[in-house]
This record gives C-alpha cells, sequence and structure tokens, in this order.
C-alpha cells in the first residue's frame, strides 16, 4: 500500500488513466448485459422504431346505390328557344363613345338646369323683392362690371349723366362677393335716359360695361338671364352688340 501510495506521488497521471480504465471497464459490462435482453443486442429505444403497427380496423363492403338510368334530351326539345326568338337573344351591348358620353351628360345637367330653373320662376316677383326699390322708370342697369369695381367708383362715373338717388351693387348672398352687375337710380327719368343711350360700352377698371333699363319691373312677363330670359348678345363682324342695335327697341 505504500508502494502504491509512493508511486501515486512520483506520476500523478497514471491514477487518472487507471480511474478511466475502470470506468471502461464498467460500461463495457453493462453494454454486453443489456446485449443479452435481445437476440439483436438493440437497446429497448430502438427497438421500438422496429415495432409493427397495430392492424386495420375491419369495415364490410359498402353496398352499390342505385342511380336512376341514363335518359336523352328527346322530351326536353318542345322547350328550346327558336333560333329568331327576341326573348333568349344575347345581350348586345354597345360601348359608349366619349363623344356620346359627353352628349349624354350635357343633356342630363340641361334637364336639371331646367327643372331648377322652372321652380326658381315660380317663386320670382322682383315687385316683392326686400333688396329691390325705388322707380324703375328711373333706374339703370348695369352688367359686365370688374368684381373689383365698388359702389363709389360705379357713382363717380355715372354722376357725369345726373344726380343720383342710390346704387346698389349686387352681391353674392353666401360669399358677399360682387356679381358683376348693379342698379343706379337717377332722381330724374331724363339722366337715366342720358345715361342709357350715352354710358353703354363705357370701359370702368379696364372693362366695358353693358347698360340696360330695369326691366324686371317695366317688362310683363320679364326673366332674368338666370331663369332663362334675359337678353344675351350676337356677334357681328367679331364684336358683341347689344340686341337693342339690331332691331330690338326697348320700352
Amino acid at each position: 500500500m505504500g508502494d502504491y501510495n509512493d508511486a501515486l506521488l512520483r506520476n500523478p497521471n497514471s491514477a487518472v488513466q487507471a480511474r478511466a480504465k475502470a470506468q471502461n471497464r464498467n460500461n463495457v459490462m453493462q453494454l454486453k448485459l443489456i446485449g443479452q435482453s435481445h437476440p439483436t443486442g438493440l437497446t429497448p429505444n430502438l427497438l421500438k422504431l422496429f415495432e409493427p403497427r397495430p392492424p386495420l380496423e375491419y369495415k364490410p363492403v359498402p353496398e352499390k346505390r342505385k342511380c336512376p338510368p341514363y335518359t336523352g334530351m328527346a322530351h326536353f326539345v318542345s322547350n328550346f328557344a327558336e333560333p329568331g326568338d327576341p326573348q333568349y337573344a344575347p345581350p348586345v351591348q354597345e360601348a359608349e363613345t366619349p363623344a356620346q358620353r359627353k352628349a349624354r351628360i350635357h343633356k342630363i345637367r340641361l334637364e336639371e338646369g331646367a327643372k331648377k330653373a322652372a321652380e326658381e320662376l315660380e317663386k320670382y316677383d322682383p315687385n316683392s323683392d326686400p333688396n329691390i326699390s325705388g322707380d324703375p322708370y328711373k333706374t339703370l342697369f348695369v352688367a359686365r362690371l370688374n368684381y373689383e369695381t365698388t359702389e363709389s367708383r360705379i357713382k363717380r362715373e355715372f354722376e357725369a349723366y345726373g344726380p343720383i338717388k342710390r346704387v346698389r351693387l349686387v352681391t353674392d348672398r353666401e360669399t358677399s362677393k360682387p356679381r358683376g352687375y348693379a342698379f343706379i337710380e337717377y332722381m330724374h327719368t331724363r339722366d337715366m335716359k342720358a345715361a342709357y343711350k350715352q354710358a353703354d360700352g363705357k370701359k370702368i377698371d379696364n372693362k366695358r360695361v353693358l347698360v340696360d333699363v330695369e326691366r324686371g319691373r317695366t317688362v310683363p312677363n320679364w326673366r332674368p338671364r338666370r331663369l332663362g330670359g334675359g337678353l344675351g348678345t350676337t356677334r357681328v363682324g367679331g364684336e358683341e352688340v347689344n340686341p337693342r342695335y339690331i332691331g330690338s327697341k326697348s320700352p
């Protein structure tokens, strides 16, 4: 015993090697004991991989279903459509060209505009309008005004024909912006007539204006342009001319 301990002290690695050899011998003995349990020498966990699956469950053969016999189409011939029957004719879809679509939309807008104008025409009554006042035979209508033109500017320009009692620049009810036309009431009828004859085409703020009498309260059944009436203009020689100068006389 003393010699073994002295040997270990002289060579410490020999103890480690001896311990490893003893462990290897034990492992070999265990493998031999395991291999003796099955002829193939396989471990239980490997043997489970080779176990057969359980047998399939027995099912009886299904019976054949009886189907109706095959028949032809002879008894359906009376229900077939004739070649010229319009009821079963295939639908013909014609593609709408851009020009046709534009014309269709234009027609719809015209119909809607005419319907709206007819509704407003029933309510149109200039004599009951609270914004309209004064003598209609002393009132001058001025159109095509610059949107930046003010009432003071209009009054200063038309005072040259006589004293003015009132100037009303028409504005939009929702936005309060000028709509490009106004009404001027003179003190005397002769001054209104002078402005009517001389001020047409007058240039105010770089725009030539159009003047006319107030026709809403002086001409029976008169309708403004927004309701499908008005005088409008006519092209003569490339220039816009008031119709009253080509045969339409004012009252």
